[in-house]
Parts: structure tokens; C-alpha cells; sequence
């Protein structure tokens, strides 16, 4: 079988940043990685994910906060759980292990 470079990661715990070469194909190490809408990084801290996830939410909640005088408060509920709440829906299983400053951040948005 052959190795696609695109879809091949490798995570190294250390810094070293050796490649691993697979017959031809050679894969570069590398200490993030985007998959299925998560970012990955090889401490498994989900630092960089959180961070973008909570950016977005307060985006979106200061754009209801500016419409909130012109919709009731049932709507103005539901577009807020379909558009927030519903990103920290996704996936809480695998980076629900985070850190305390990062579950304060979350907290602070919900």
C-alpha cells in the first residue's frame, strides 16, 4: 500500500523533528495537525483548538449582543444555541482533558 503524504501525520513528543521515510516517501514531522475540524498537538493539550473555538464563540455572541434589541428573547435563545452552544457540542469526548485556564475560558463564554 501506498502512503499519502497529505494524510500522513507524525506527532514526536520531543522536539527532534526527524522524518520518517516510508519506502519513497518521506513524513515530516510536525507538532500540530488540523483533522475532522480539531486541532491536534503532540502534547494532546488542545490548547490551540480551545483558544480558536472560544475566539469564534465570542465573535458570535458580540453579534447577537449588537441584534439582541431587535429579536426576542425565544429567538435571540435559539440562534444562540444553534450557533454557539452547538461548537462545544462537537467532539467534547476527546478534549474535554484540558487545562484550568482553558476551562475557565470556556466557562466565562457559556
Amino acid at each position: 500500500m501506498k502512503s499519502n503524504d497529505d494524510k500522513c501525520h507524525l506527532f514526536v513528543a520531543n522536539h527532534n523533528n526527524m522524518p520518517v521515510k516510508i519506502g519513497k516517501d518521506t513524513i515530516e514531522a510536525t507538532d500540530t495537525v488540523d483533522l475532522l475540524g480539531l486541532t491536534i498537538d503532540n502534547k494532546l493539550e488542545f490548547k490551540i483548538y480551545i483558544q480558536r473555538l472560544c475566539k469564534k464563540a465570542n465573535k458570535k455572541l458580540h453579534a447577537l449582543a449588537r441584534i439582541a434589541k431587535y429579536i426576542n428573547y425565544d429567538k435571540l435563545r435559539i440562534i444562540m444555541r444553534t450557533f454557539v452552544e452547538s461548537q462545544f457540542n462537537y467532539c467534547p469526548l476527546i478534549w474535554m482533558f484540558h487545562s484550568r485556564s482553558l476551562n475557565h475560558k470556556i466557562n466565562k463564554i457559556h
